[in-house]
Formats: structure tokens, C-alpha cells, sequence
């Protein structure tokens, strides 16, 4: 039986260990992005309104808060990286649905309403739910002079 070489196998057990810790923190601006793809220049620039531009592509999605952590702009930036966008703007909202908490009974005093033990809230809702849009432009924003 022949050997494998100490760093070869050094390099499986990497790779291994590599996608391993990749598979449990996907990018879901990534997951979700439908469009083309161009060789990246420069830093894309993050606009904070859509522009009229050449879009390359979107991404749309709708994801539950976990442990109070939602994907952020980080994400957006490493998408638009990926792609190649020169620009691109997101934004999220909150998703009003039987899956949100309208209230619930206070513990033995039957009280209604009490504070949700997890998320944002906004009177008795509380939202566990957003969706969440990205646009990825292919060039630059215009500066008006």
C-alpha cells in the first residue's frame, strides 16, 4: 500500500475542516443572488437609496432572527465582492405573519402582552421574521456635479 505524503494529507484535513466551517456560516445575500457576474474593480461602494444604474443582479430573501443575529452589511460586501459589483444597496423590514407574536399570557396572573424573551419589539409584536433585498449594480454611482 502506498503512502500519502505528510502534507498532502495536512492539506485534505484542511480542506476538510475548511468547508466544514463554511457550510455552517453561509452568506444568504449569496444564497439567494440571481444575476450575472463581472471581474471586480476596486471596493464596491455601498449607496444608500436604489440609483438608476446598470443592475447585475438581486437577491431576496426572508430570514428568522437567530439568537438576535441578522446578516448585515458584511455580508452585502462580500457578495457584491464575489460578483464583481461596483455598487449596491439593501435593506431589510420587518415580515408582519401568524408566525409573529401578537401576545402572550403573563405567567399566573392571565395578563396579556408580556415583553418577548428574544427580537425587536413594537407594541405587542414581535418580530422574529424579515425580509431582506439587495440590489448589486454593475457600474459606479454617477456623481452630479
Amino acid at each position: 500500500m502506498r503512502s500519502t505524503p505528510r502534507s498532502l494529507r495536512s492539506l485534505r484535513s484542511l480542506l476538510v475542516i475548511s468547508t466544514m466551517a463554511l457550510a455552517g456560516c453561509a452568506n444568504p445575500f449569496m444564497d439567494n443572488y440571481v444575476g450575472g457576474r463581472q471581474e471586480l474593480e476596486g471596493t464596491p461602494v455601498r449607496v444608500f437609496k436604489e440609483i438608476k444604474s446598470t443592475r447585475l443582479g438581486v437577491s431576496k430573501f426572508s430570514k428568522k432572527m437567530e439568537i438576535g443575529q441578522l446578516p448585515g452589511d458584511d455580508e452585502a460586501l462580500a457578495t457584491a465582492e464575489e460578483v464583481g459589483a461596483s455598487a449596491y444597496w439593501w435593506r431589510y423590514a420587518p415580515t408582519f405573519s401568524a408566525s409573529d407574536e401578537s401576545a402572550r399570557m403573563g405567567a399566573g396572573d392571565g395578563m396579556v402582552g408580556s415583553t418577548p424573551a428574544f427580537g425587536p419589539a413594537l407594541g405587542e409584536k414581535a418580530f422574529k421574521w424579515y425580509d431582506f433585498e439587495a440590489v448589486f449594480y454593475a457600474n459606479p454611482p454617477v456623481k452630479k456635479p
